[in-house]
């Protein structure tokens, strides 16, 4: 099982917790044995980030519910690959319950965003496709297919095009990003790169810049950026960055874990070290609306947590215990409002 601990520099292309026995790993060869391996529950460990997919597909045949909350509470929302739910909490607290929980149309959920109108939408890795909930609601309005691929992570970009991070194909094919135009529920566009492996991290700043973080053939974890309106990868000359998922605060710092096993802030236009990082450890970097709080999901079987520090001391402010057990623990999170860009 996965167990808290630094994780070690990679100097492989696919690394693993540095951790006593028992952790998850994913032998050096994984790439290149991949296609093979398609129909099999596949877990990959890339410094503290954790993504799952395939394997036997389940449904959660639980009713979701929810409590009535005010229209204006923040919220914070968590979502669990292995007990195909999402929790919901009041995003201020410590250690707070659930006050709702979602399950329908739900399979093997992962990444999450909530956009500008409060909609969420998940990655449902196992159903190849990706869902969308109101905000209130307990059955989701709006699938996206993505016939073929796994996708792991999901953002949306200021018209309301949804993107989706694929991390490979259901028969091992390189990963990449599926995109729908506002209102469709087909792909409208796909980006590709010839670097692409495995597609784990997407994110979009306040231009409509696409970014993806992916692991090549051969060497360490990269990023790519998209313009708005271009299939053409342009890469991004980061240094001490991992696989992780991307996002971005309103000053254009981008936030993503770095290769130390921290979460770091670079600013623009990120082509050295982060400028500063927190001892933030986990999936999913969340910012909340006023940036005063990060959060990561903490995809471990013995201490499954959502941890949320301060964004400017990088000090632990807040520990989600509640609402996760050994056999269903958070792979994804987000807040509602999200930060503005």
């Amino acid at each position: 099982m996965f167990l808290r601990c630094r994780p070690a520099l990679p100097a492989l292309v696919l690394v693993t917790a540095a951790c006593s026995s028992g952790t998850h790993t994913v032998p050096p060869a994984y790439v290149q044995s991949h296609s093979a391996l398609a129909p099999a529950d596949r877990t990959i460990v890339v410094g503290s980030h954790v993504v799952r997919f395939g394997g036997t597909v389940k449904s959660n045949t639980a009713a979701g519910w929810l409590r009535p909350a005010p229209a204006n509470q923040p919220l914070l929302y968590g979502a669990s690959y292995d007990g195909d739910f999402i929790n919901i909490y009041p995003a201020q607290g410590n250690n707070q319950t659930p006050i709702g929980q979602l399950t329908s149309g739900l399979t093997s959920p992962q990444g999450l965003a909530v956009d500008k109108f409060g909609r969420l939408w998940a990655a449902n890795t196992n159903a190849f496709n990706v869902v969308a909930f109101k905000r209130g609601a307990t059955t989701p309005f709006r699938t996206l297919n993505d016939p073929g691929y796994y996708p792991v992570s999901v953002a949306v970009d200021s018209n309301g095009t949804v993107y989706a991070a694929n991390v490979q194909g259901s028969s091992g094919q390189a990963g990449n990003v599926t995109a729908w135009a506002a209102g469709s529920t087909n792909p409208t566009k796909v980006l590709s790169y010839s670097g692409f492996q495995i597609v784990v991290g997407i994110g979009i700043d306040a231009n409509d810049n696409v970014y993806v973080s992916y692991i090549p053939q051969s060497g360490p974890p990269a990023l790519v950026k998209f313009g708005p309106h271009s299939k053409t990868a342009q890469p991004v000359p980061i240094q001490n960055a991992t696989l992780s998922d991307v996002t971005f605060d309103s000053s254009g710092n981008l936030v993503m874990e770095d290769g130390s096993g921290s979460l770091g802030v670079w600013a623009p236009p990120y082509n050295g070290m982060p400028a500063r990082t927190l001892p933030a450890f986990g999936n999913e970097p969340t910012l909340n609306r006023r940036e005063s709080k990060v959060c990561v999901a903490y995809a471990n079987f013995q201490n499954p947590q959502i941890e949320c520090y301060s964004y400017t001391t990088g000090k632990l402010v807040d520990t989600i215990t509640s609402g996760w057990t050994g056999s269903a623990i958070p792979y994804g999170d987000a807040y509602d409002p999200a930060a503005p860009l």
